[in-house]
């Protein structure tokens, strides 16, 4: 029983992975565009094109949201296990571990609950160059939350079975984005 969850847990842990990998991606190639396009306007073309500047700095903002929820299950994320490491009991080291985990999501609750509020309020204005509602930039906070939020249910249901430690997605030299 416990084998078989673990391979659902793990499926929906690279699933999740690898759509928020795609959009950090996505959201990191149309900031790279931008940037380039802002050169090629001001330097070639002598023309100001000042969306160049906003859309970049909107893709920045939902690519590292993105790419922040990955390195969260990745494991790459700042953190201290100092006291975990030292403990030998599995026992105690399996609730360290529950606990690190609903410390995480107590946070996570409460920057999901502002971030939607956030949304809330910019979903009126608009961006200066834009034509996009900055709700939907907001909206990067939100979306990392929940991917953070879904990751950490995924990992206390390992640890609740049993599995204390696991293998990140790729290691650094294997092309993490979290490297």
């Amino acid at each position: 029983m416990p084998s078989n969850v673990l391979t659902v847990v793990g499926k929906l842990r690279r699933w999740l992975a690898l759509t928020l990998e795609a959009g950090a991606i996505v959201a990191f190639l149309v900031m790279v565009v931008s940037l380039i396009l802002q050169i090629l306007f001001r330097y070639v073309l002598a023309v100001v094109a000042p969306w160049t500047e906003e859309l970049a700095r909107f893709a920045c903002i939902w690519s590292v949201f993105l790419a922040t929820a990955v390195c969260f299950d990745e494991g790459t994320h700042i953190r201290l296990d100092l006291i975990v490491a030292k403990v030998s009991r599995e026992t105690t080291k399996r609730i360290m571990l529950l606990a690190s985990v609903v410390v995480t999501g107590t946070f996570v609750v409460v920057v999901l609950y502002g971030s939607i509020l956030l949304s809330q309020v910019g979903w009126v204005d608009f961006a200066t160059t834009i034509p996009v509602r900055m709700g939907v930039v907001y909206l990067a906070l939100p979306v990392s939350m929940v991917a953070i939020a879904l990751f950490g249910i995924l990992r206390a249901v390992e640890v609740g079975v049993g599995r204390m430690t696991r293998d990140v997605g790729r290691l650094p030299e294997q092309g993490s984005p979290c490297s």
